[in-house]
């Protein structure tokens, strides 16, 4: 049986300032997300400024 470890993460984020702002905002998530990506997290769910992480605990 597979067994999962979680992790729950906050991106913080200058404030946009019109649309150069919102690709400096998009590029910070994009540079959290793989470096958690590199770790082995794997994306389950964003809600309410909340970001929901799972990566496989291996069985020995």
């Amino acid at each position: 049986m597979k067994k999962y470890e979680y992790k729950v993460i906050t991106i913080a984020t200058s404030i946009p300032l019109g649309t150069k702002g919102y690709e400096k905002i998009a590029q910070e998530y994009e540079t959290q997300l793989n470096l958690l990506g590199a770790e082995g997290w794997e994306l389950v769910q964003r809600a309410d400024g909340f970001f929901f992480f799972k990566r496989e605990i291996p069985v020995e």
